[in-house]
């Protein structure tokens, strides 16, 4: 029997239908039929594998997250040296470097392979639901924490009981995201099990992670109120700040719907605000599709520069040298931060001249209030460094100094005079000579038509 039963479990993986049209029944349907057939018995040994690769792909992420750590420290780290040493001395970080390259760990075989048996795990928690025996209830509270079996632990959930359950649940809907196909699930499940707001709150009141936070926020909006109170929406808007400023385009779109709902991002203020037009608009580089608005940049750049979100403004850091990078609305808010009077903090003014140096040239040389707000820093002791660094950056002064806009083009010239150094001129002379050699014999080519 124990043969048979452990052919049948490899078949709960097998969930997918063949050719044989919409009445055709899956491996995996038949090996539950099998498997109710058995009885009882057969419980323990679900229970038992189903334990074994739980706690294999959590040994595996623990594995994996402890790896990427390290990467992350070392990428950290080498972010903020380009921002000092500049970008072209990449080659002499080393000696800097506390996390050296060639110390950075790597993934072991079994992790570099790995490929998660999601739809065994899946069978398993559907077969045990199925046969409907208790003793499965405490491995469904197991199985809430492994982000594939969330869906069918909450649904098996409902058909017998588990002591502790609403802490379970709670800790699997702050693991994902509101739109996930499992949230719905988790949702009826807390509501068979009584959840009170109050419970809810507390769990909430205990999480930082902002992805977490928003999720839990949504489980209170969802669930009937008791008269206990929820948080207030506001509360969950550092954490939607944080979401704006995702990789994920769905992600970034999604939070910046919520926090315009919320309104709580405060209009730029100055110059940073009067060009909006002008700031917008791409003016070359990557493309980000959906960026964030400029509000929301700045907001983010607050925050990470008193360090927030807890735990998570080192990873809103990365987010905003990929925004300087890639987002046109970057500028704006870097300018808002550097322009601002009386001066910002002095961790924000740190972090936003860091993220100035990763602007693109092409989008910061058709604004001006970013040049005249670092032209100003340079006669203010905690921003001057930072703002020498950024004004004699190749892209910053040079594409200014020779603009078609006469007036861009003097004043720039004129702030060049006031900060550059030897070695600029003669790096500037350079730039020239390959700009106007360039446009030269693209000039007699014209003309020669």
């Amino acid at each position: 029997m124990a043969d048979d039963v452990g052919e049948l479990i490899e078949r709960l993986a097998l969930w997918r239908t063949g050719d044989g049209g919409y009445d055709e029944v899956s491996l995996r349907e038949r090996a539950i039929l099998a498997l109710q057939e058995r009885g009882p018995d057969v419980v323990p040994v679900l229970v038992d594998r189903l334990d074994a690769l739980l706690a294999d792909h959590a040994a595996h992420l623990e594995r994996v997250g402890a790896v990427t750590a390290v990467w992350d420290a070392w990428y950290e780290e080498g972010d903020a040296l380009v921002d000092e040493h500049g970008v072209g001395k990449v080659l002499e970080l080393e000696r800097y470097r506390t996390v050296p390259s060639d110390s950075l760990p790597q993934r072991e075989p079994r992790d570099e392979h790995y490929q998660d048996p999601y739809d065994l795990k899946q069978g398993l928690v559907e077969a045990l639901r199925r046969i409907g025996d208790d003793r499965a209830a405490p491995v469904y509270g197991r199985a809430l924490r492994d982000r594939a079996c969330i869906h069918y632990a909450a649904t098996a959930l409902r058909g017998t009981h588990l002591d502790g359950a609403v802490p379970a649940l709670l800790d699997a809907a702050a693991s994902i995201e509101p739109d996930d196909m499992a949230f719905p699930e988790v949702l009826r499940t807390l509501e068979h099990y009584g959840a009170t707001t109050a419970q809810i709150r507390a769990r909430f009141e205990t999480e930082s992670g902002p992805q977490a936070r928003v999720s839990l926020m949504h489980v209170m909006r969802k669930l009937p109120a008791d008269g206990s109170g929820r948080p207030a929406d506001e509360e969950i808007a550092d954490a939607l700040v944080y979401l704006a400023m995702s990789r994920s385009p769905t992600d970034r779109r999604g939070a910046v719907r919520e926090l315009k709902a919320l309104g709580t991002l405060d209009a730029l203020p100055g110059n940073a605000g009067d060009a909006r037009g002008a700031w917008d608009q791409d003016f070359g580089g990557a493309v980000m599709d959906a960026p964030p608005p400029a509000e929301a940049v700045h907001a983010a750049i607050v925050l990470a520069a008193h360090g927030n979100p807890p735990g998570h403004d080192g990873e809103l850091r990365r987010r905003l040298r990929h925004m300087a990078e890639d987002a046109p609305s970057a500028a704006r808010a870097v300018t808002a931060v550097l322009a601002r009077e009386p001066r910002a903090p002095d961790a924000e003014l740190e972090l936003a001249l860091r993220l100035a140096l990763r602007l693109h040239p092409d989008r910061v040389a058709e604004h001006l209030p970013l040049l005249r707000a670092l032209h100003g820093l340079t006669s203010y002791p905690a921003g001057r460094d930072g703002a020498l660094r950024a004004l004699r950056r190749d892209g910053m002064l040079f594409v200014l100094m020779l603009h078609e806009d006469p007036v861009l083009r003097e004043e720039a010239r004129a702030v060049f005079e006031d900060v550059a150094e030897p070695e600029d001129r003669g790096r500037f002379a350079e730039y020239e000579a390959l700009r106007l050699g360039t446009w030269g014999r693209l000039a007699r080519k014209f003309k020669r038509r």
